[in-house]
């Protein structure tokens, strides 16, 4: 374990074996969903949030309940924001049933990246890609 991930282990930010893990009450959830929570933080008014945001809805929509989506606005301060180091919008996150941080993407995920990294967890084999 190299100095930045014990930082960051003692932080918060990740698990000391360097994976991401949320609790449903991060996200403002009483519990987790069998398969997803597709987070997204987004910036008021931006067109690009509201497209990505409909394109995660669209995903879970398919999913039979067991993916939801949640979405935040960055705000300066906030806790989850920084425990994912959130810096652009929209900054989209895959958290797999455990709480365990699958997948992220800086952009708008596209719809065959989504549909792949939905399908390994519901396979139950995340690649991790993109964490």
């Amino acid at each position: 374990m190299g100095v930045h991930d014990l930082i960051s282990a003692v932080r918060g930010r990740r698990e000391p074996d360097g994976l991401l893990r949320l609790r449903a009450r991060d996200l403002g959830l009483t519990r987790l969903p069998q398969t997803a929570v597709l987070v997204q933080f987004s910036s008021v008014g931006s067109r690009t949030s509201r497209d990505s945001l409909n394109r995660l809805s669209a995903a879970a929509a398919h999913s039979g309940g067991t993916v939801v989506v949640v979405e935040q606005a960055v705000r300066r301060g906030a806790s989850i924001q920084a425990k994912l180091g959130v810096r652009f919008t929209p900054s989209v996150y895959v958290v797999a049933a455990d709480g365990l941080v699958t997948h992220h993407w800086a952009r708008p995920p596209e719809r065959d990246e989504l549909a792949r990294a939905l399908a390994e967890l519901e396979a139950g084999r995340p690649e991790l890609a993109g964490v």
